[in-house]
C-alpha cells in the first residue's frame, strides 16, 4: 500500500485516481513550459495545480507531483531574483515525506536547487548534491541525481576550484540523459572556461549549447547562451545582444539577464573617469579610455569613424587610420569586459550604448584631441 505524506489534515479535493490522472499531463506541460522559457504559462500551470490535487494528505504519487510543482516554482522564483520565494518553495517541497515516489521527487528537488538556485551558496549546493546522490542510491535510481552535477560544478567554481569544476561539468555534458540538461552543463562549463582564460574552449562549449537551445526553441537558456557568446566574442557583442533581446519575453527572469554587472559611470570631464561600482576601469591604453569618453559624449547618435580617426590621428593616411581604429575599438571592448557590447560599430558610425550608465560632466572633442596633441610626433 502506498505511503502517505505528512502535510495537511484535510482529504484531497479530488479522488485519488482522478488526481493521479491529472498530475501526469501537468508534469509534462510544466516541464515543457520551463524549457521553452514560457514562464507566464508556467505560472498559470503552477497556480492551477493545487486545485487539481487538493490540500492533502495525498497518496505518494500525488505527493511526488506536489514536490515537483513546488520545486519548479522555486526554480522560477530564483531565476526571477526572488530568493525568499525560492527558499520557501524548496523548503515546502523538501518538507514532504512518504514512500519511494516521494523520495524520488525529493532527489529531483535537491538536484534542482543545487543546479539552478544556489548561486552564491556553494557549500549548500555541495550539500544538496550529496543528499541527492545518497537518496537516489537508496531508492535504486542513480540517474535521478544526474542534474545535480551541474550544481556541483558551479559550486566548485565559486570556491575557486576551477580545474575540478571544469572536469565535473565536462563529465556532465557527456553523461546527462537529456540534451537540454547537457546544454545547461555546457553553458556552465563555458562560463568556467572563460574564468580560466581559455576563450577558445569557452567559445566551443557555448556554441554547442547555444545551437541546441535555439534548435529546441528554449528561449530563456538560448538568450543566456547568446549573451555569454557576446561576452566571449567582444568584437561582435552588439550583434549578440540584439539576438538575445529578440529571444527575450516580457518576464523578470529575462529582464535580469540584461542587468549590467555593476553600475558603470563615466565622468566626461576627468581622466580615469570610467568606473564600475566606483572602481576605475583599467584600460589597455589612454586612447581606449578617451574613446569611451568621446563616444559617451556623443550620445545615441554616435560618431563617424572618420571623425574619431581625425581626432586621434590627424594627418595620418586613411589606411593607417582604419587599422588604428580597429585596434582602438578592440582595446576599448576588452577593457570594458562584461560591458564590451556597449561599443558598437554600425557601418560608418560607432555608438556607445549608455543605457543604465551614469554619464555626467562635459567635454568637447577638441579638448580630448588636445590631451594627445602634445604626445604626437611629426611621423604620426
Amino acid at each position: 500500500m502506498a505511503g502517505r505524506n505528512t502535510e495537511g489534515t484535510e482529504g484531497p479535493g479530488l479522488g485519488a485516481r482522478q488526481s493521479i490522472a491529472a498530475s501526469g499531463p501537468f508534469a509534462h506541460q510544466a516541464h515543457t513550459a520551463f524549457w521553452a522559457g514560457d514562464f507566464p504559462a508556467l505560472d498559470e500551470l503552477l497556480s492551477t495545480a493545487p486545485a487539481l490535487v487538493g490540500s492533502g494528505p495525498w497518496p505518494d504519487e500525488i505527493a511526488a507531483q506536489v514536490v515537483f510543482q513546488r520545486s519548479l516554482g522555486a526554480v522560477l522564483a530564483s531565476l526571477r531574483g526572488n530568493r525568499d520565494d525560492a527558499e520557501r518553495g524548496f523548503f515546502d517541497a523538501l518538507a514532504l515525506s512518504g514512500g519511494q515516489p516521494v523520495d524520488e521527487a525529493r532527489v529531483i528537488a535537491y538536484s534542482l536547487r543545487a543546479a539552478f538556485a544556489s548561486d552564491g551558496e556553494p557549500e549548500r549546493a555541495l550539500d544538496d548534491v550529496g543528499r541527492a546522490r545518497q537518496l537516489s542510491s537508496a531508492v535504486g535510481n542513480s540517474e535521478l541525481a544526474a542534474v545535480a552535477s551541474i550544481g556541483e560544478g558551479w559550486a566548485l567554481s565559486e570556491l575557486g576550484q576551477l580545474g575540478e569544476a571544469a572536469r565535473v561539468l565536462q563529465d556532465a555534458t557527456e553523461n546527462l540523459p537529456d540534451s537540454l540538461g547537457r546544454s545547461v552543463a555546457q553553458l556552465r562549463l563555458a562560463e568556467v572556461e572563460l574564468m580560466m582564460g581559455d576563450r577558445a574552449s569557452a567559445r566551443s562549449s557555448v556554441d554547442t549549447a547555444r545551437e541546441t537551445f535555439l534548435k529546441a526553441e528554449a528561449r530563456y537558456w538560448g538568450a543566456r547562451a547568446v549573451l555569454l557568446t557576446g561576452a566571449i566574442d567582444r568584437d561582435r557583442g552588439g550583434r549578440w545582444l540584439k539576438l538575445a533581446r529578440e529571444l527575450a519575453l516580457p518576464d523578470p527572469a529575462y529582464e535580469r539577464l540584461f542587468l549590467p554587472e555593476g553600475t558603470l559611470s563615466v565622468d566626461l570631464s576627468a581622466k580615469r573617469s570610467v568606473r564600475r561600482d566606483g572602481v576605475p576601469v583599467v584600460f589597455l591604453t589612454r586612447h581606449a579610455e578617451a574613446a569611451v569618453r568621446l563616444l559617451a559624449m556623443s550620445g545615441p547618435e554616435g560618431m563617424s569613424v572618420q571623425r574619431i580617426a581625425d581626432i586621434f590621428w590627424p594627418g595620418v593616411p586613411p589606411d593607417r587610420q582604419r587599422a588604428r581604429l580597429r585596434t582602438l575599438l578592440w582595446q576599448a571592448r576588452n577593457s570594458l569586459g562584461a560591458d564590451a557590447w556597449r561599443v558598437q560599430r554600425q557601418r560608418d558610425v560607432v555608438v556607445f550604448d549608455t543605457s543604465g550608465v551614469d554619464v555626467n560632466g562635459a567635454i568637447t572633442a577638441t579638448a580630448i584631441a588636445a590631451e594627445f596633441s602634445s604626445r604626437r610626433s611629426p611621423s604620426r
